[in-house]
């Protein structure tokens, strides 16, 4: 290796975990092309967490019309897609929190615990159980 490929060569990126690559590479392309497109895992054993940022407005969507209900019953429709069939069988038990980032600065996040049919989502500050 020459002294300049050392000095100004690219850094090694640390291999994905088997969990990264899953939820990559599971989920909608247009999520994870988003600028907004963040994951932090906890691994820990034979058990992960998963907080997963994803931006809404990345396949174009206008929500300029909606209310708090219809943002509310939008996430709790889209996570329960995501969760029940794009990101159903990680390759550990994975507990979920999905924060869903809309227009000016509306977050919902949804929180779903490995092997549960029920969750959370929380919406203005209410929390409310779901099922997916």
């Amino acid at each position: 290796m020459g002294l300049f490929s050392m000095l100004f060569g690219r850094k090694k990126r640390a291999p994905a975990s088997p969990l990264q690559r899953y939820i990559d590479e599971n989920l909608p392309e247009n999520y994870t092309q988003s600028r907004k497109y963040a994951v932090s895992l906890l691994e820990s054993g034979r058990r992960a967490a998963a907080k997963i940022t994803l931006d809404m407005l990345a396949d174009g969507s206008d929500y300029t019309d909606f209310g708090d209900a219809d943002y509310a019953q939008l996430a709790e429709l889209e996570s329960s897609y995501l969760l029940t069939g794009c990101l159903s069988k990680p390759p550990v038990p994975t507990d979920f929190t999905l924060d869903l980032v809309f227009s000016a600065g509306r977050v919902i996040t949804v929180e779903k615990q490995a092997g549960q049919d029920i969750g959370f989502l929380t919406a203005q500050g209410l929390r409310k159980q779901i099922t997916f």
